[in-house]
């Protein structure tokens, strides 16, 4: 194994600029957006551990409509990376069609849901009126964004699987400096506005969303015209062969990504049970977990593209060894960031807001384990994401994800909190046992070789054993 990471040195090269070229403007753009939700919490941190825990609530159930869009943008990318590998501008064309199409269907749904019984849905979290008061305000008002989000993620996966990740990411950057300005004027009431709270968050979240929707589509309406679907691409989009292959790929990754959305729904459920202090915790944890998780999310999206783009090629050994080099080097950052967390956690906790002193206690036990975990999480991130799902090996990554998280993680939360009566940090070193699991099985996934696949190819080629 070694061997093959390093007896490729000209090969390698070549590699990091493609990957730093693609992984440094996602990473920038995902580490931006998770700032924000820091930013937010911090924002209304201010307000106390009821609004704290409001936005958190607000936001993963957001967090589940994200992953479902950001599951049909990971389809388009295999395939329209598979495309660009093999020449084909228009079968990317197609793709994003048939994305944007099923995206839009998919959200509609549950927007509706959202805006007809906030309420009812929050009700399943907590019964605290003050918290389902805020939360309730803040699902109304963020929900119609979601349809913004069913937009601009098919259509950042179609820049960056055509190797341009800049733009999506300085279109982000100009995003949220929006967001900021509007949360600090809408929330405090600042210029003549008045104050908020909750409810200004959320008006400055879905405000920034139209803003970058409409901004993205002007930029590549003027400047990506090949990037636009003709008649002719959308009427072979909508045949049966092309149908099958794209929803093949994305359907599988739906429900995948789907229950494990709603997975990490009830994960809060859990927490909200425990009562509102826990539930803010693990909002302010989450939004650190992101932020650090994004520094390689980059890197997992930039290498699905390449090692995509060389499977399309038929490049079967150099996206194993490919593959292998950015696992072992993600795992081994990840390691050092996530001690570093656990050495600094006072330092970050104190970012939290107006937490009374219990609290941030529990936030700063809830850090180390966190930390500590951060090695797992990038190594299933960047094995599905980056090497898995490159090849169309969905139903393996189903199995992985949903053992991991339904057969383990879940039930063990779930009775360490209502069963066992265990505090907030045990209950969440109980769901680390998904991250675990998970890391096993993916990581014995790719040693099969059996995700080295060909997909836009009529008669894929066989898969290649190892030198």
């Amino acid at each position: 194994m070694i061997q093959a990471l390093t007896s490729h040195p000209a090969e390698n090269k070549v590699f990091f600029r493609k990957l730093w070229n693609l992984a440094i403007p996602v990473s920038i753009q995902a580490m931006m957006f998770s700032l924000l939700g820091l930013i937010d919490i911090m924002m209304v941190g201010r307000l106390g551990e009821a609004a704290v825990a409001a936005v958190g609530l607000g936001n993963r159930i957001f967090f589940f409509n994200l992953v479902l869009t950001a599951s049909l943008g990971s389809g388009m990318t295999v395939l329209a990376s598979q495309f660009i590998g093999a020449g084909d501008k228009a079968g990317l064309r197609r793709t994003l069609g048939q994305a944007v199409f099923t995206s839009l269907a998919v959200s509609l749904p549950f927007i509706a849901i959202y805006m007809l019984f906030p309420k009812q849905i929050l009700g399943l979290a907590s019964q605290d009126l003050k918290l389902l008061e805020l939360a309730s305000s803040y699902l109304l008002i963020t929900a119609p964004s979601i349809i913004c989000t069913a937009i601009v993620i098919p259509l950042e996966s179609a820049l960056r699987a055509a190797n341009d990740a800049k733009t999506p990411t300085c279109i982000g950057f100009i995003t949220i400096l929006v967001n900021v300005a509007l949360n600090y004027v809408l929330i405090f009431g600042e210029l003549g506005f008045p104050a908020l709270g909750v409810a200004g968050s959320a008006w400055g979240t879905t405000l920034s969303r139209l803003f970058q929707t409409l901004l993205l589509v002007g930029y590549i309406y003027f400047k990506r015209t090949f990037l636009l679907p003709s008649l002719d691409d959308i009427r072979q989009a909508l045949q049966r062969p092309e149908l099958r292959r794209y929803y093949q790929i994305s359907l599988p990754i739906i429900f995948q990504d789907g229950l494990w959305a709603f997975g990490t729904v009830l994960y809060n459920l859990i927490y909200a049970g425990m009562g509102v202090n826990e539930l803010a915790v693990m909002s302010a944890v989450s939004s650190i977990e992101a932020i650090l998780m994004s520094l390689f999310i980059g890197f997992g999206v930039g290498c699905s593209i390449i090692i995509s783009q060389d499977l399309g090629a038929s490049q079967f050994q150099r996206a194993w060894r490919q593959g292998w080099l950015v696992l072992t080097l993600a795992a081994m950052a990840a390691l050092s960031i996530g001690l570093l967390m656990v050495l600094f956690r006072h330092d970050v906790v104190s970012l939290f807001g107006d937490f009374n002193q219990t609290t941030m206690v529990i936030a700063s036990q809830v850090m180390i384990a966190s930390g500590l975990a951060l090695m797992l999480r990038v190594i299933n991130f960047t094995g599905i994401i980056g090497l898995l799902r490159s090849g169309g090996d969905v139903k393996a990554t189903i199995y992985i994800n949903m053992t991991g998280m339904w057969g383990v993680g879940l039930p063990l939360a779930y009775f360490a909190a209502n069963g066992w009566g265990w505090p907030l940090y045990l209950v969440f070193i109980c769901s680390l046992g998904e991250e675990l699991t998970k890391s096993i099985l993916v990581i014995g996934r790719i040693i099969s070789k059996r995700w080295l696949n060909n997909l836009v190819q009529e008669k894929p080629s066989e898969l290649v054993t190892q030198d």
